[in-house]
């Protein structure tokens, strides 16, 4: 008997440990955006586990482009007082063209990585999130897969060099279907990355047909694109069919909606008005039901509409506390890293709370 129980325990103490790691703390991530009007000392770090500074952006020969506004050493130190850890997001501008052009040349491309990790030491932040929009051929997929590795090749050597108690962190943002995701390589990427971000939203605007929800949860049977068209379903693209372990995958939720310029939702879209449609913040959108703009809640989708009165044919497809709720808690079913929210500016209501954030937060607790 003692002998069995000797076994059993040497089995158990074989695998507890590995179980134990194979469940990461859960991320909250909110983005802060340059161009925002929210300032540092109003950042919501209580309701965040880390922040994602953008944008660094690169100009079309390659080069990084700093201002005043970015790098932000003094963002760095706030968060840090928070136990809260600020990655810088390469993004934004000719992001796109400057990185297709240093990832043609094997040389360019780790002098590019190189820049980036010495600007990361210089000035205290906690890793790289990568937002390539997007790779869209084999070359760039290439390309994208070699910066990745680049960049995390640096950023360990760094954090070896510079003795750090925990490795600098590595996260990319990934389009929520296959028109671009295809040309992203996930089996190469993801060893090297802390969590893929996907943008789950944009699903429906002027380059659609129908005006459909730009971020349901599920699709709708009204919806003629369902089959494109649900946050769940982009997370199961990636889990699924790209093979990413849901603890690598955080989902992403818009801080602001999509003003579709049509009578009700799911009603064709019509290219002759692409310019009058327009992403609206959330704080806009709360100012519009004050005013008197009826909500609707989508019960297939698990999202709200809001439409125009006085007879202007407009309706807005958003997210709201409640379908933010229903977002998280599907999330941490399935098992998935966390959530990321774009972006922090838009969530901050007259009363000085982010009411989508703390939604969020109360639906999926952290541990």
């Amino acid at each position: 008997m003692r002998r069995l129980t000797s076994v059993v325990l040497l089995v158990l103490a074989s695998i507890l440990p590995e179980a134990a790691a194979a469940a990461p703390p859960r991320v909250m991530v909110g983005y802060y955006a340059t161009y925002g009007d929210l300032p540092v000392e109003q950042l919501p770090f209580d309701e965040l586990t880390h922040v994602c500074h953008a944008f660094l952006r690169t100009d079309a020969k390659g080069e990084l482009v700093t201002t005043d506004a970015m790098p932000n050493p003094s963002l760095c130190d706030a968060a840090h007082e928070h136990g809260v850890k600020v990655l810088v997001t390469l993004g934004g501008g000719l992001t796109v063209q400057g990185l297709e052009l240093v990832s043609k040349d094997p040389a360019k491309l780790q002098g590019y990585a190189d820049r980036v990790v010495q600007l990361v030491r210089d000035n205290g932040y906690d890793g790289v999130d990568l937002d390539w929009e997007f790779p869209r051929d084999a070359a760039t997929r290439a390309g994208h897969a070699a910066l990745v590795a680049a960049l995390r090749e640096g950023l360990d050597a760094a954090a070896d060099d510079a003795d750090r108690e925990a490795p600098y962190l590595l996260t990319a943002m990934v389009s929520p279907t296959a028109f671009f995701g295809q040309w992203i390589d996930a089996k190469a990427i993801t060893p090297h990355v802390d969590w893929l971000a996907v943008m789950a939203y944009d699903l429906s605007g002027e380059w659609s047909r129908f005006a459909g929800h730009p971020a349901p949860l599920f699709a709708s049977p009204r919806d003629p694109e369902a089959d494109e068209r649900s946050v769940a379903g982009a997370m199961r693209y990636w889990r699924d069919t790209r093979g990413v372990p849901a603890e690598k995958l955080v989902m992403g939720l818009p801080m602001y909606g999509r003003l579709l310029p049509v009578a009700e939702p799911y009603d064709r879209l019509d290219p002759a008005k692409a310019e009058d449609h327009r992403a609206v913040g959330y704080a806009e959108i709360r100012e519009l039901v004050g005013k008197g703009w009826p909500s609707e809640w989508d019960n297939d989708s698990q999202a709200p509409w809001l439409q125009a009165i006085e007879g202007r044919s407009e309706v807005i497809g958003y997210d709201d506390p409640a379908s933010v709720a229903k977002k998280a808690a599907w999330s941490q079913e399935q098992s998935l890293r966390g959530m990321h929210f774009w972006a922090l500016h838009q969530d901050r209501m007259p009363d000085g709370k982010h009411w989508l954030l703390r939604a969020a937060n109360k639906a999926w607790p952290a541990e």
